[in-house]
């Protein structure tokens, strides 16, 4: 017993011991060290152009390509482990900004310097980029420790302002999961999460419509109408040049419209699936006027 005690002691006092202990918890928790965020995050820039693609036409793309998802995936180590020993629930937004960056970036990044440049030759001046408006996430599953899941997002919808993003934490597909696709039950059973985001696209103060962005990155014109969910489309705002608009009813021709109305549904669908989340932010901002206008409140 006390060569065991004293061997424990040396253990103790051992500074290569702890060395190695902090090394391989390190290791266990890659994923939460300093600066691998930022590396997660920003590799999706660099990895579809950012800086090196040159402000040129962008090759020819269906606009369906924009609703399509993507997929990255992640593990719940010790450090985003709740006291229950499910990954907590404020880790899910650190994962949320890889995946929205991931999604945002193979669509939008390969044609940001052309729509700086169309920009600046309307006189936008200032820094272009995304601003998260706001996030909300249901939760429907834990997640527990070190379990392989899949974050899925995709753009549900978008109007003048607004681009809004829908993401799903779930539980990587099986062969009999792949099997069995037409069976609603085995989804519901891979879903640990849902999000909704909203992101606006910003040129110092002004807003870019969306389509202006997916039209610099090559995808085919959005066929809208003057006054498309209530508001003018960009072209009609004179947000793009009259080479984009050109460009635009050259590409009407082509475009088949099955496919066009096909698209335009899935974006109607996604605006009506979101609409009760941003119709909420509303009356959230109203109660919060009439709370902080009560006596006693402040």
């Amino acid at each position: 017993m006390e060569a065991i005690r004293s061997f424990a002691s040396c253990l103790w006092q051992s500074a290569t011991f702890w060395k190695v202990t902090a090394v391989f918890f390190a290791l266990l928790n890659l994923k939460n060290l300093p600066i691998v965020w930022h590396i997660r995050v920003y590799r999706y820039f660099f990895k579809y152009g950012y800086l090196i693609t040159p402000a040129v036409e962008q090759p020819a793309l269906p606009s369906t390509d924009v609703l399509k998802p993507i997929s990255i995936f992640s593990r719940a180590p010790i450090m985003e482990l709740d006291f229950n020993i499910h990954k907590s629930n404020s880790t899910y937004f650190s994962d949320l900004d890889v995946s929205r960056t991931a999604l945002m970036s193979s669509i939008v990044v390969k044609g940001a310097a052309l729509l700086e440049k169309r920009l600046g030759e309307q006189g936008k001046k200032g820094f272009l980029g995304f601003i998260l408006g706001s996030v909300y996430t249901t939760f429907k599953r834990e997640i527990p420790a070190y379990t392989k899941y899949e974050i899925k997002s995709h753009v549900a919808s978008f109007d003048q302002k607004w681009i809004y993003i829908v993401t799903y934490f779930l539980k990587p597909s099986t062969g009999s999961s792949k099997k069995r696709q037409d069976d609603p039950e085995v989804f519901r059973k891979r879903l640990y999460a849902i999000s909704i985001s909203k992101y606006v696209l910003k040129k110092g103060r002004y807003t870019v419509p969306p389509k202006d962005a997916f039209e610099a990155a090559g995808y085919t014109p959005f066929l809208f109408s003057a006054t498309e969910n209530g508001q003018a489309t960009g072209v009609e705002n004179g947000n793009v040049n009259g080479e984009a608009v050109h460009r635009k009813e050259a590409a009407a021709a082509e475009v088949d419209s099955d496919v066009w109305e096909r698209l335009k549904a899935e974006i109607d669908r996604g605006l009506d699936v979101v609409r009760p989340i941003i119709e909420q932010e509303d009356r959230l901002m109203e109660d919060f006027e009439h709370k902080m206008s009560s006596p006693g409140f402040v």
